[in-house]
């Protein structure tokens, strides 16, 4: 079946660039706060046992775009008009789950941890690959709580697994505070700073899900540069408050405030991609400057002292006004 042939082999093609987005994990905050950790283990002659949730969760938000359909890149009205017969059909939908990577994760790597958890693997990606794709948004039909500005750079935040995997830490944070006997007070700052560690790469590239219709539109609004780039950060510290809440919210907010200063110069004044259903990838420098300071602000606003949120919010006020020129967006 040359036809068949012919369409594998363009499919593979595409199925391997689509797997270059995912690099972007490569330059995000939070994998490079896991590979200290498991850098740091190593060098001290012990397994990284602290970094494996880490990696679970990583690994399960991968597990999605991962086990999409590979037929799904080809426009359903461009496959149908193709001279394929139906066998010739379904011989290419049945060889198309083989270029599926999260079923080579499943055959190469699983199998030899335990067989049941390759067969779950396994009924992920049928699943995914079964499913129709989502249409709309639930932001597009639920009611008018924020302005359309923030609403639309809360849907952008959502299409990224960086919220995602902020969402599983907030939401293991608020079950160990809920259901643990007696849960150490200490952790809970903690807790908070991994959620806003986890949001902060996206940071870098407020802008970056815009494209260059959003862009051109944003120049010929009339509004100033820092009312713009204000709707991205209100949106930004709205769902970071609401997932910092039960845990702690001045060191949250302090991490997260540190972040969004730092944040700013790459936003506006780089053009970093970013590509919806993938971590968000930044430039090392900033996001370990991100990590550093938001790290000391925040363990700093988790005392008693109450001058450390104060400089985090002084910090970001002073980015918003030198950052405000977004002509080079």
């Amino acid at each position: 079946m040359p036809q068949v042939a012919t369409v594998l082999r363009y499919l593979a093609r595409a199925v391997r660039r689509d797997l270059g987005t995912f690099r972007s994990i490569q330059v995000n905050n939070f994998f490079l706060f896991v590979f200290l950790l498991i850098y740091g283990a190593l060098v001290s002659g012990v397994r990284p046992s602290s970094s494996y949730p880490f990696l679970v969760m990583l690994g399960f938000l991968l597990l999605f775009p991962l086990s999409s359909d590979p037929l799904a890149r080809i426009p359903a009205s461009r496959l149908g008009l193709w001279p394929l017969r139906r066998s010739q059909r379904w011989a290419l939908r049945a060889v198309s789950l083989v270029l599926s990577p999260v079923l080579w994760f499943a055959l190469a790597i699983v199998w030899k941890v335990q067989a049941s958890l390759t067969i779950a693997v396994l009924a992920v990606v049928l699943v995914g690959q079964a499913l129709p794709p989502a249409k709309g948004n639930f932001f597009l039909r639920a009611p008018k709580i924020l302005p359309d500005f923030q609403r639309n750079h809360l849907r952008q935040m959502l299409s990224v697994l960086d919220t995602w995997l902020a969402i599983l830490i907030s939401l293991g944070g608020t079950a160990f505070r809920i259901f643990a006997g007696h849960p150490d007070p200490a952790a809970f700052p903690i807790f908070a700073m991994l959620v806003a560690l986890a949001m902060s790469t996206y940071t870098q590239c407020l802008f970056a899900l815009d494209g260059r219709s959003g862009l051109t539109r944003y120049h010929l609004l009339p509004m100033p540069g820092w009312r713009i780039l204000w709707s991205k950060d209100t949106a930004w510290l709205a769902l970071l408050c609401l997932l910092v809440a039960p845990l702690s919210l001045p060191s949250g907010l302090a991490f997260g405030l540190t972040a969004l200063a730092i944040g700013h110069y790459p936003s506006t004044q780089l053009r970093l991609p970013l590509v919806r259903g993938r971590f968000a990838g930044g430039r090392f420098l900033f996001g370990a400057a991100q990590m550093v300071l938001g790290a000391m602000l925040g363990f700093g606003a988790a005392g008693q002292s109450l001058i450390y949120l104060p400089i985090a919010a002084g910090l970001y006020a002073a980015s918003l006004y030198l950052c405000r020129n977004m002509r080079k967006l």
